[in-house]
This record gives C-alpha cells, sequence and structure tokens, in this order.
C-alpha cells in the first residue's frame, strides 16, 4: 500500500476537506480543455502565449492590430483609413489593417486594391444586429452570420479568418450560444472562420507587473477600468489576459484591449485627447506582457485618424523593431506556422483537428499538444532559450471514422503528479493508457488504468461520443481525482499511484449527467457558488434544474441547495435547451449569466439575464 493510499484512507476516515488556493489552482489549470464553450474562462492565473512564441521574429515581443468596424461605404473609408494606410507603409511597405465589413460590393474596386495593399477584408455581420441574437430568432442570427462569411469568401485572395460581433464593445452581445451554435459550425456553402475578436481585455491593479503610472487609480478606478459601460450591465470582458486563447477547441480569441473609440466617446467625448493617452498607456502594458494590441475603432464618429496615427508613432518610436502590425490574417497564419507547426484548430471541413493549446510541463508558458491523423507531437515552449522543443504524443486526439467524418477520441488532459506536469488519459476502442509528461516526454503509467471499472471498462470515448469523463480537483491537494459523468456510469476515483484509481463513496448527484446519452454537453457545469474553493454542481436543462454544494470526500456534493422542474420562473437558467444546444449561460464575476435570442429580444440595458450566486444560493 502506498502512502498516498494511506493518506486516502485517513482522509476518508476524518472525512473533512482541506483546501490551499495555490496548490488547488494548479490542479485545476486544465479543466478549461474540456469546457464545452466559454469564451471569458482565461485571466491573470491562466498560462501566458507571449507574441514570441508565434509571431516568428526574435525581436518582437508585441503585435498590434488595427481594425475598424462597421465597413459598408469603402469610398468613406477610403478618405478616412489612406493617411493611415500611408503611414503604415512607411514602417515596412505594407499596410495592415483589418476591416470589419457588412454588405459590400465584392467587386469594388478599392476592396482589391486594399488587399493588395495589405488590408484584411473580414466578416462583421451582414445586417449588423445588435445584439445578433434577438427576437427570438435563432436562424435570423445565424442567417446574417452566413450571408456575411460567404460574402466575404467571393473577395479576392485566400479569403476571411476573424470575425468581430456588432456592438461588442457596448453591450453584452457576445454569448456562448454564439461559439457553441455558429461561429464553431460552418455556412450552407461550407465556410468558416478561424479568428473572433470580440471578447474585450481589461487591465487591473490584479496584476501587480503593471507599475502604477500605467494603471494610474484615482477615486478607487484604474484608468482603464472607468471606460466599462457598467450602467449597461456590461460583462463582456477578460481581465489580465492580453494574449490569443482558444474557445470551444475551434476559435482563436484575439481580445479587444479597452478602451476602444466608442467606449472613450461613452467616457467623455468623442476625439478627446484623454482617451488617446489612455489607449496609448494600453499598448504600454501590453508591450510590458509581450501581448497582443487590438485597437477596434471606428471610420471618424469616435476617434480621428491623425488619432489612430498618433498611436502608431507612439508605438513605434518608444518600441522600435520590438512593435509589429498585422492583419488578422497575418495573426492567423503565424499562430499556425511558428505556435502550431503548421497545423490548423480546424480541419479543412471545419472540423475538430486534434489541437490543444495548454501548459504541459507547469512553467507558465502555453505549450502544444497535436493528435490527429497526420501529425503527433507534443511542442514545448522554452522561456530561456526562447525556442520549441519537438517531442511525441502518444495518442490520438481526434481520428477519422469509416466515412471520413472526424471523431473525438476521448482525450483527457489532468493534472495527477506534484510538479503539476500534464497526464493524459484515453480509453476507447481502439486506444488505451495513461501517460505522465516528464519534462522531456511522455512515459506511460503501467497502472494506469488499473481500478478503472464499472460493469466493466470505464472508456473515455465510444464511437466517437463524449462519455463524460473528466479530471479535476476537487479537494485542493493539486491532484484531479476523476469524474465519471455519463448518464449510465456514473462514479468518482482518486489517483494511488502504483495502486491505479480507488473509487471514492460518492457520485455526481443524482439526476444529473455531465453528458447527455448522445455525447452532447447535458448541462453540467463545475462552479464554486458559495466560494470555499471547492467546485460545486450547477445542472439546469429544459426538464429540470439543481444546485448542489460541494461538502466533504465522504460525501462530495452531498447538500442540495435547491433543485425543480420546468416550468419555474423562479428555477436555475437553462444551462443546455430541450434540442441539445447551448442557451448562453456562462458564470463570471460572482453571477451566472445568459445571452441569447430571448434575452436580447427584451431590449434590456445589459441583454442578459442574471443570477448572482448569493441569489442562486439562497432560491427564490
Amino acid at each position: 500500500m502506498t502512502v498516498r493510499t494511506l493518506w486516502l484512507l485517513t482522509l476518508l476516515v476524518l472525512s473533512g476537506v482541506s483546501y490551499c488556493p495555490a496548490i488547488a489552482q494548479f490542479g485545476n489549470r486544465l479543466v478549461y480543455l474540456d469546457e464545452f464553450a466559454d469564451p471569458y474562462y482565461v485571466g491573470l492565473d491562466t498560462a501566458r502565449l507571449i507574441t514570441p512564441q508565434w509571431v516568428g521574429d526574435e525581436d518582437v515581443r508585441t503585435v498590434i492590430v488595427l481594425s475598424i468596424d462597421d465597413l459598408r461605404d469603402p469610398e468613406r473609408f477610403e478618405a478616412f483609413l489612406r493617411p493611415v494606410l500611408e503611414r503604415l507603409k512607411e514602417i515596412d511597405g505594407r499596410a495592415p489593417v483589418s476591416c470589419m465589413g457588412n454588405q459590400l460590393d465584392v467587386q469594388h474596386p478599392l476592396l482589391r486594391q486594399w488587399i493588395a495593399e495589405g488590408l484584411s477584408i473580414e466578416p462583421h455581420t451582414y445586417h449588423h444586429p445588435c445584439p445578433l441574437l434577438q427576437k427570438d430568432d435563432f436562424q435570423r442570427a445565424k442567417s446574417t452570420y452566413d450571408l456575411c462569411v460567404d460574402q466575404m469568401f467571393k473577395l479576392p485572395g485566400p479569403g476571411p479568418v476573424a470575425f468581430r460581433m456588432p456592438c461588442c464593445d457596448s453591450m453584452n452581445s457576445i454569448s456562448p450560444r454564439f461559439f457553441a451554435e455558429i461561429f464553431n459550425k460552418t455556412t450552407p456553402q461550407g465556410n468558416f472562420l478561424q479568428i473572433d475578436s470580440s471578447v474585450f481585455q481589461l487591465f487591473t491593479p490584479d496584476d501587480s507587473s503593471l507599475s502604477s503610472d500605467i494603471l494610474s487609480v484615482r477615486a478607487g478606478r484604474s484608468r482603464f477600468d472607468k471606460y466599462v459601460p457598467r450602467d449597461r450591465g456590461f460583462v463582456n470582458y477578460v481581465e489580465n489576459y492580453p494574449y490569443p486563447y482558444v474557445i470551444g477547441r475551434l476559435c482563436w480569441e484575439l481580445p479587444s484591449t479597452i478602451p476602444d473609440d466608442w467606449q472613450g466617446h461613452n467616457l467623455q467625448q468623442p476625439h478627446h485627447p484623454a482617451t488617446i493617452a489612455d489607449m496609448k498607456a494600453a499598448i504600454d502594458a501590453t508591450v510590458s506582457k509581450q501581448g497582443i494590441y487590438v485597437l477596434t475603432f471606428h471610420a471618424g464618429q469616435w476617434i480621428r485618424n491623425d488619432q489612430v496615427i498618433e498611436l502608431i508613432d507612439h508605438a513605434i518610436d518608444r518600441y522600435g523593431d520590438q512593435v509589429t502590425f498585422l492583419n488578422f490574417r497575418e495573426v492567423y497564419q503565424r499562430l499556425t506556422e511558428n505556435l502550431l507547426g503548421g497545423q490548423t484548430l480546424r480541419a479543412s471541413c471545419g472540423g475538430d483537428h486534434g489541437v490543444r493549446v495548454l501548459d504541459v510541463n507547469h512553467n507558465g508558458f502555453m505549450d502544444v499538444v497535436i493528435g490527429n491523423e497526420n501529425v503527433r507531437q507534443t511542442r514545448i515552449w522554452s522561456p530561456e532559450s526562447g525556442r520549441w522543443t519537438v517531442v511525441d504524443f502518444p495518442a490520438s486526439i481526434v481520428a477519422l471514422d469509416s466515412q471520413g467524418g472526424r471523431r473525438d477520441c476521448g482525450v483527457r488532459f489532468g493534472v495527477l503528479q506534484p510538479s503539476g506536469y500534464a497526464s493524459v488519459l484515453v480509453r476507447n476502442e481502439q486506444a488505451s493508457g495513461l501517460w505522465h509528461f516528464d519534462g522531456k516526454g511522455w512515459i506511460e503509467d503501467p497502472h494506469g488504468l488499473k481500478g478503472l471499472e464499472l460493469d466493466g471498462p470505464i472508456y473515455t470515448s465510444i464511437e466517437g461520443k463524449d462519455t463524460g469523463v473528466r479530471m479535476r480537483d476537487l479537494d485542493g491537494d493539486g491532484i484531479c481525482e476523476l469524474i465519471v459523468g455519463g448518464p449510465q456510469q456514473q462514479a468518482v476515483f482518486r489517483w494511488a499511484g502504483d495502486d491505479g484509481w480507488i473509487r471514492l463513496p460518492f457520485s455526481l448527484p443524482a439526476g444529473t449527467s455531465i453528458v447527455d446519452d448522445r455525447g452532447r454537453d447535458a448541462g453540467l457545469r463545475f462552479v464554486d457558488i458559495d466560494v470555499d474553493g471547492h467546485a460545486d454542481v450547477v445542472f439546469s436543462n429544459a426538464d429540470r434544474y439543481s444546485l448542489h454544494r460541494f461538502t466533504s470526500m465522504l460525501d462530495g456534493w452531498g447538500q442540495t441547495i435547491r433543485q425543480g422542474t420546468r416550468p419555474d420562473s423562479d428555477g436555475i437558467p437553462m444551462i443546455v435547451r430541450a434540442d441539445g444546444t447551448n442557451n448562453g449561460a456562462w458564470f463570471a464575476f460572482h453571477h451566472m449569466w445568459v445571452q441569447n435570442e430571448e434575452t436580447g429580444a427584451r431590449f434590456t440595458p445589459s441583454q442578459t439575464e442574471s443570477r448572482s450566486y448569493q441569489a442562486l444560493l439562497e432560491g427564490p
């Protein structure tokens, strides 16, 4: 019997729950890989994806993307942009600006000219609805997105790669439902995009590495926080993460920096010099973090073209070759070539290409693992040398079925070593095993599947369907437990090293599951609702809802706070709908938020329905 097993038995006897925030944070640092569609999971504690990891130029620390919204009238945009384009050409002969367009004449000669000069033309929806999801009409929302994407693919060149949601700087028009049910699908013509830039990024005083001069905290609000339109209930932002990140396995998010020009206009006045000064400070903060600075702006309403040039001059005069300007397509190309080794997040059909971005060796920097029909490799970033080391990856993350379709292999990542290094578990009809990263490569554990039985072997995927197996640190010791959360099999196991997996005396609450019988999202989320450091279970679908508090490693989620059946106006809002689609729910800032075509139809300032964690705990 191992020391860890003895410790387990002692813990079970005592039935207590210990918790260390720092250890628990790294124990759960990979759980985002199994989220169905969460646009807001990153933050100060998330491993960084700094610009030197993907830009392909050893001198460059920061990339700046100038992205202008609402392109409909090319002549008006030409008049506004021309001085900006000429200033950019003075730097290196290119004019990298991304124009987010609506209804366009794709044969317009200016568009062809701009593309030749270095601009990219990207979709911004066909009709510019604010919000996109509104008026109880999902098909209308998907149609205006699809029309715009298909239109842009008729332009000369390789086609668009990026999208920005209308009004995402002024209202909560972004939703997990949009990513799960629109962006990560394909259009009727089979087209799809690779990048979104609709989530905003806020620098806050929580980042102690930022100087007080940059943050300039006054009257309780920082230089940047004052631009957040809280009077509108605005929550479409992440904090202290100026880096690319992945949403729902298929979408690169390039967050736009607060403030943009509308937020400056909303706070003070159009063209206000204080807004430009704060934008310069945001550039300084981004350079200090070696991140990406995305400027969202509009053609003259709230910022002048000479002010855009002033921002360009600030970056070049202060940082020189440490800063480069790219458009969205160029960012995508460099992410693909230099970070992902030529692989893409999305396969040629738009499906999962088996690429995962995660911190394998727990050094605070993102790495990459790839497991598809062509490549199986692990790419480890060394911040000391500024180079990638490539080693094998032991499993396929996706595979092709007999009809050529793409199927998930059930690869699950977690932390099972005190070092914090990643481990990977898989068991399907073709492959099985548990491997631990040891700093140089993946080592198979001969005891890795020992004890994983419930009336037969526990599979992580069957015929390409998710069985609801997840790794998550429940007790805060830095080591993940294994949760089996399918509709037929449910249990929780603790990793015991040479003794394999030991079943614990609890499972998920009755009537809940992570996936349904088709392997789809069943409406369960692990959220620390009572803020005690342990993940509680929130479950809500079209039939029923419940909230269960985690109490101990003997009883698990042993306290039912509330439960009920539909219809119930006081119930927990749906996480998934009756048809299995995402309902647009997420958890942030101690609230549950929902944005979809029903909440958007109410024309409330926030375009959302929200419940505070306290309200969820107290019930109706």
